[in-house]
């Protein structure tokens, strides 16, 4: 299921519905294979394939220069590694029996999420650690710290975009990783065409780690593709599919007691209090013959602000935060040119308070376009992309805002041998077969 984040890909396949072996589990288990292949990493298995350790590391680095359009700014710039990621996956006890655990090692990778006055224990290298149980193709179980399968695009992995990075929408509104169950199907009947994810999270985001109240996150997500199943868990059309793919999806999420402006991320409220969220997406994916399109629309609402009674340096109680609501949209085209690897993509999103003084948000928009230079497809290639940014406090109309936007240009390389099927041309992979984030 695209919506879905990374997954373990186990050396060698069966039906899904095939039976469980029986297993001595007394027994010591011997590797018979151990293999290393690019974009798949090494692969670690015994002969019938019931133990499997599959390691993948994918790094990222990159350079950003944004320019300010305002007299006085300064041109600011910086080189980074934005991703170092190091992946275990595989499964124990048979092939049903799958897990993944994910590291990020990078500055970037470390923080995000939701702050906290314990930065040392919150702001971990640890991503996704998860279990997940693939008995029943229509009912699979995944268990523990996972990307919450709300938004597309958040669910697809950050080095299977078209972009450098996200749109400025999908920062504002996804709901990132938390911890807690989720239960899902990638086929609904084996139809090909019907995919769903239900789940319960704490609602504390990632690296949650002491009591807190009883509040949680409560998520569903449906995915339809109308003409058939083709890979929609990764941006751009690299196999120039011959026949037309389109996935339709939807999910809503209620949030009761959220502790972040923006949910399980993002700044506190300033009161200390929480906030019961409503979030609502609805997204579509084309491709065709080296075309591609993408878009989603998403809409925030708080049922209520809950104050926490925080006071300030007088001892005076800090005013109740306003709710930060609204909506968003990004669309976005890119277009391989054939025979090469070379692929011009364009993008341009919004973000809107339509709720005027009762919500917080400030209106932004992001407009621009880049260019992919595939070597060896998501696995390693070269990104460079230009944006025009900007928001409500740069100008009393839009046109005035835009031009005192910021100019922001990033190249990026990355290398990776993480891909669980998206290297393959053709391949569609299976459940969980390819979650990276």
């Amino acid at each position: 299921m695209a919506e879905s984040s990374e997954g373990p890909a186990p050396i060698d396949s069966e039906p899904e519905t095939a039976a469980p072996a029986k297993l001595d589990r007394k027994a010591d288990a011997k590797v018979q294979k151990f293999k290393f292949k690019p974009g798949r990493g090494f692969e670690l298995a015994t002969k019938d394939g019931n133990y499997v350790l599959a390691i993948r590391a994918r790094l990222q680095v990159r350079y950003d220069l944004e320019h300010p359009n305002m007299p006085g700014e300064p041109i600011d710039h910086l080189l980074q590694i934005r991703r170092a990621r190091v992946v275990f996956a595989g499964n124990v006890f048979g092939k049903h029996n799958r897990y993944y655990i994910q590291f990020g090692f990078s500055p970037r990778d470390m923080l995000g999420g939701l702050p906290d006055n314990s930065p040392g224990i919150r702001y971990n290298p640890v991503r996704d650690a998860r279990v997940e149980f693939t008995y029943l193709r229509d009912a699979t179980v995944w268990l523990g710290q996972m990307k919450v399968p709300f938004s597309r695009q958040r669910v697809i992995s950050s080095g299977n975009q078209q972009f450098v990075d996200r749109s400025s929408v999908n920062e504002e509104f996804n709901l990132d990783r938390d911890i807690g169950l989720v239960l899902r199907s990638d086929d609904i009947a084996g139809l090909g065409r019907l995919k769903y994810a239900l789940g319960v999270f704490m609602g504390d985001g990632r690296n949650a780690y002491e009591l807190t109240n009883t509040g949680a996150l409560y998520v569903g997500r449906l995915t339809v593709m109308p003409l058939g199943k083709f890979e929609d868990d990764s941006e751009g059309d690299l196999e120039r599919l011959k026949k037309p793919g389109l996935s339709l999806g939807g999910a809503y999420a209620y949030h009761d007691d959220a502790p972040g402006e923006r949910g399980v991320h993002g700044p506190r409220p300033a009161d200390g209090g929480t906030t019961d969220i409503h979030h609502a997406t609805a997204d579509l994916m084309f491709k065709w013959r080296g075309l591609s399109f993408e878009s989603a629309f998403h809409y925030r609402k708080a049922r209520r602000r809950n104050p926490g009674g925080a006071v300030d340096e007088m001892g005076l109680p800090v005013p109740v935060a306003l709710a930060r609501d609204g909506v968003g949209w990004f669309g976005q085209f890119g277009y391989l040119i054939p025979p090469a690897d070379v692929e011009f993509v364009t993008r341009y999103s919004f973000v809107r308070n339509i709720f005027g003084d009762k919500s917080s948000m400030i209106d932004r928009d992001e407009l621009g376009g880049g260019v992919n230079w595939y070597i060896a497809e998501h696995n390693f290639k070269i990104a460079f992309d230009y944006f025009r940014v900007w928001d409500g406090l740069l100008g009393p109309t839009v046109r005035e805002a835009m031009a005192n936007g910021v100019d922001r240009f990033r190249l990026q390389i990355q290398r990776r041998s993480e891909s669980f099927g998206t290297c393959r041309r053709g391949h569609v992979p299976k459940a969980s077969e390819c979650y990276l984030q």
